[in-house]
């Protein structure tokens, strides 16, 4: 069986509703699990204003927000979301990062990370930046060697931030 991990950007109406799909999954998962920062809102993050403006968001010219599935061969086990400001100081903002449970503790999350981190840093990006949502994920971004920092996100999560060298 073939294991590889591959990247596949979101272009297709069938691809967007695949990721709005597995989107879900991970929000009641977060809302589940998250120790950081506020409360979180799914009805929020269910909610067509929200779906709408992501979707603006991805089709925009300027600083697009990337929509990236990981697949294994044709199975979909993850994605993540971010965003690129080129215009300001090369931040690129992880938004979201998901594999499924199931494809958890098998090395595809660090594989699928190195494979985001490889193509953000070829797109021209000084640094990525991300929030945690509980203490499993903190312990993962500091070994894939991000460094806490003291400034905080309007939901009172700790900013994590990797630089390129």
């Amino acid at each position: 069986m073939n294991n590889t991990l591959k990247m596949k950007e979101v272009e297709t109406a069938f691809e967007l509703d695949k990721f709005w799909t597995l989107f879900k999954d991970y929000i009641n998962e977060l809302a589940e699990n998250a120790t950081r920062g506020e409360e979180l809102d799914k009805n929020y993050f269910f909610s067509d204003e929200y779906k709408n403006m992501i979707e603006r968001l991805n089709r925009r010219e300027k600083n697009p927000l990337k929509l990236l599935f990981f697949k294994l061969q044709q199975e979909t086990i993850g994605f993540m979301m971010y965003c690129t400001y080129f215009d300001e100081d090369g931040k690129s903002l992880l938004a979201e990062f998901y594999i499924c449970p199931d494809k958890r503790n098998s090395g595809y999350g660090k594989k699928a990370y190195r494979m985001a981190e490889n193509q953000i840093a070829k797109e021209g990006a000084s640094y990525i930046e991300l929030t945690p949502t509980n203490h499993i994920n903190e312990r993962f971004w500091e070994r894939a060697g991000f460094i806490r920092t003291n400034d905080l996100d309007e939901d009172g999560k700790n900013f994590y931030r990797k630089f390129f060298s």
